[in-house]
């Protein structure tokens, strides 16, 4: 075995150790909750969307909009989308989805304010996260959509 193939193993061994101790810890943190019946605003990092940040800042994103909307409607439609259900209020959804390969959570709160969903959908650890909260709210959209027919 060359000093490269011995050196690219431990590389490799010291990353994933590092990303499933991120992805560990990222699964023991509370989900983020309702700031004065308001969604909490995203951090610096652009690891997160949110309705109700600034419009044209990178953390925005439009609120969800469907006829009819009802928690059991968009309950089914997170769950069809891999989110795991955490907790349904009158007006909020929390839920929350793991990525595919080392597990991180990433936290998904709807809200139903005067007929729209308020949406926030963020990384609990890490920087970047490669556009994938937007992409989810998207898909969420489109679902939402595609469903009122």
């Amino acid at each position: 075995m060359t000093k490269l193939s011995i050196f690219l193993i431990l590389l490799t061994a010291i990353v994933s150790i590092y990303f499933f101790g991120a992805a560990k810890k990222s699964a023991s943190l509370p989900s983020p909750t309702l700031v004065d019946d308001t969604l909490p605003p995203c951090s610096d990092k652009p690891n997160c969307v949110n309705s109700t940040a600034e419009p044209g800042s990178e953390h925005h994103i439009a609120a969800l909009e469907s006829q009819s909307i009802t928690m059991d409607n968009l309950q089914k439609v997170v769950e069809s989308t891999g989110g795991i259900i955490i907790n349904i209020e009158s007006n909020l959804l929390t839920a929350v989805y793991k990525s595919a390969v080392i597990g991180f959570t990433d936290d998904l709160l709807l809200q139903l304010v005067d007929g729209k969903i308020e949406v926030r959908s963020s990384s609990r650890v890490g920087y970047s996260d490669m556009n994938v909260n937007r992409k989810r709210v998207e898909q969420l959209r489109r679902l939402l959509n595609s469903s009122n027919g």
